[in-house]
């Protein structure tokens, strides 16, 4: 009889047995759902490494991706500050919520709006890391397991979200020629590298148009040593990014108050709109 009953029991703990998700797999859902966005709001805390000193920023955006147009109201460290940029435009506009009070027409690839900053305002949603990823996943192959893991459940803001590392133990820096017609720009996208860690190794070039063909610079060799990303398990999107160089955390975004695909004001992403101080 206890033969019998170990036999039956036998299916149900094997039934029972969890079984981990695909970590390449979530990866590429969420690239699939970054594509699909229509729009969203949420409070940024952003943490990025300048110069060996990690500055916060938290801001509160809306950001709507077909045609793209983008609204940014900083709360810390400067409260007020206020950015509207649409797609295609060459100039954003900024309140600057100080003297001289009046609103300026900022070039988003230019040194003030750019200045301590690890990416431009039109990186705010999840193109930016999902074509990382992409690239990356292209270049690990289906060597995953070295590079790519499941860390398990998370919660985040109430939201379950799986937690994946992505990592690249042979990540280092090596010399790069820099070609006809490339910025640090072109090269960190070629790359798939931020153009503002090619900028901070290279201590000779003062901005990211600095360079020369023919001249030699130091890149690295992956967009980051480690990767650790909350990705929500319900919009499959990520609420968390963690990345790290040999120094430890370079940069985190984490999306607090996230609300996907709301439903926008007509003039909503007009200097016009009630709630703005333009």
């Amino acid at each position: 009889m206890k033969i019998v009953f170990a036999v039956l029991i036998l299916p149900l703990l094997l039934i029972r047995k969890d079984v981990s998700p695909s970590p390449k797999g979530i990866i590429l859902e969420m690239i699939e759902s970054a594509h699909k966005i229509e729009g969203f709001t949420a409070k940024i805390i952003k943490k990025e490494r300048i110069r060996g000193v990690m500055i916060e920023q938290i801001t509160k955006v809306k950001l709507k991706t077909k045609p793209f147009q983008l609204y940014l109201y900083q709360q810390f460290p400067k409260k007020g500050i206020e950015i509207l940029v649409h797609q295609g435009a060459n100039k954003a506009l900024v309140n600057p919520n100080a003297f001289p009070w009046i609103n300026l027409s900022l070039d988003p690839y230019g040194n003030l709006m750019r200045k301590n900053q690890h990416h431009t305002v039109f990186d705010s949603g999840f193109d930016l890391m999902s074509g990382i990823l992409h690239r990356e996943l292209a270049r690990i192959g289906t060597d995953t397991a070295e590079h790519i893991a499941y860390k398990g459940l998370v919660e985040w803001q109430g939201r379950a979200a799986y937690l994946i590392e992505m990592s690249n133990p042979n990540y280092h820096n090596s010399p790069y020629t820099v070609k006809l017609g490339e910025d640090l720009n072109l090269i960190a996208r070629k790359l798939n590298l931020n153009e503002y860690t090619i900028l901070e190794l290279n201590e000779d070039i003062d901005f990211y148009d600095d360079v020369t063909p023919g001249q030699k610079i130091k890149v690295p060799s992956s967009y980051a040593k480690r990767m650790e990303l909350y990705i929500d398990q319900q919009h499959k999107l990520p609420l968390v990014i963690k990345v790290y160089d040999n120094l430890g955390l370079y940069e985190e975004y984490a999306y607090k108050e996230f609300r996907l695909n709301p439903a926008f004001a007509k003039d909503e992403f007009t200097s016009d709109y009630k709630e703005y101080n333009f």
